[in-house]
C-alpha cells in the first residue's frame, strides 16, 4: 500500500507549494493580511512592507492577499525577483502589464517612469487601483530600492493611483533604516512570526485536511510538541520534518505518527548537519 492510501490521503501535504488551499491563517499570517488590505484599500498610503524569517510564508501570504483583491478594483502585478536595477524593474514591470513587445529597453528611465504613470492613471480612471509587489526586495540594491521614491508621486484627489509593497527576509528592514527617503515613505510595516505550539497543531492538521485526510489528526501531541521544538515554529522546517516523520511512520506501518517517529527523523537529520537539533 502507497503512502497516500495507507494515510488515507488525495495528495502529499507537506510539498513545497504555493497551492493557497494548504495556507494556514494563524494569528500572525491574518494580522499581515488584514494590514496589506488595508494599506492597498486607503488608497492614501504609499508603501508597505512585509518581512520575515526564511520560510515563514511570505510568499504563500501574497498570494492569498493578492487573490483577495476584486480584479475589478486592482490591478497586481508581482515581480518575483527584485535583484535588477531600477531599470530593469520598471522595464519588468511594465512588461507585465503591457506585453514584452510593447516596451523597448532601450528607453530612458524617464520614460519608463512616464509610462508606468500613464499606465496608473489610466487604470484610476477605470477606477482600478495598481498594486506593485516587489518579492525578495531584500536583494534590491540601495540604489534601486531609493529610486522607488519616483513612482510614489502618481496621485490626485487626495488618493494615490500607486501603492508598492516590499516582501524580504528580516534584513530588508535594515536596508531601508538606511535610506531616509523611502524609509519615510513606507506607511505600514509588519513582520511574520513563525508559529506557536498551539499553530503548530492546527497548521499539521489544516495541512492534512486539504490534502484529504478526513480529520488531520495523524501526529501525537508529543510528537507536534517535538517538531515545533525542532522546526522553531518556521513553516517551512516544520513541512520538511513532518513529511519526512509520515513516509518513516508509513514505512514501520504505525497506526499514528509518535513521538519516537519524530524524534528518529530528527536525529537522523542532525547527523548529516541538515537541521540544528533544538
Amino acid at each position: 500500500m502507497d503512502l497516500l492510501a495507507y494515510w488515507n490521503l488525495r495528495e502529499r501535504p507537506f510539498e513545497a507549494t504555493w497551492d493557497i488551499r494548504f495556507f494556514y491563517q494563524s494569528r500572525s499570517h491574518d494580522e499581515a493580511l488584514n494590514r496589506l488590505c488595508f494599506l492597498v484599500g486607503e488608497q492614501s498610503m504609499n508603501m508597505g512592507m512585509l518581512t520575515g524569517e526564511i520560510g515563514c510564508g511570505k510568499t504563500l501570504t501574497r498570494s492569498v492577499f493578492a487573490r483577495r483583491l476584486d480584479p475589478l478594483r486592482y490591478y497586481v502585478v508581482t515581480q518575483e525577483n527584485s535583484s535588477f536595477a531600477f531599470k530593469e524593474l520598471l522595464v519588468s514591470v511594465l512588461r507585465i502589464i503591457e506585453g514584452e513587445a510593447l516596451i523597448d529597453t532601450k528607453m530612458s528611465k524617464f520614460n519608463l517612469c512616464e509610462r508606468l504613470r500613464k499606465v496608473a492613471f489610466r487604470l484610476q480612471a477605470e477606477n482600478r487601483h495598481l498594486v506593485m509587489i516587489f518579492d525578495e526586495a531584500q536583494e534590491m540594491t540601495p540604489a534601486a530600492l531609493n529610486e522607488l521614491k519616483l513612482l510614489t508621486n502618481l496621485n490626485g484627489g487626495g488618493l494615490n493611483f500607486l501603492t508598492i509593497i516590499l516582501l524580504g527576509q528580516p534584513e530588508l528592514r535594515h536596508l531601508v533604516a538606511k535610506l531616509p527617503a523611502i524609509n519615510q515613505r513606507i506607511s505600514l510595516r509588519f513582520h511574520l512570526g513563525p508559529l506557536n505550539l498551539a499553530d503548530c497543531g492546527a497548521y499539521l492538521q489544516h495541512r492534512l485536511r486539504a490534502a484529504g485526510h478526513p480529520t488531520g489528526e495523524m501526529f501525537a501531541s508529543d510528537a507536534v510538541e517535538r517538531l515545533f521544538q525542532a522546526s522553531q515554529g518556521i513553516p517551512r522546517q516544520l513541512n520538511r520534518l513532518a513529511k519526512l516523520a509520515l513516509e518513516f511512520a508509513w514505512l514501520r506501518e504505525m497506526p499514528q505518527v509518535n513521538l519516537p517517529a519524530v524524534d528518529t527523523v530528527v536525529r537522523d537529520l542532525e547527523r548529516h548537519q541538515s537541521l540544528p537539533v533544538v
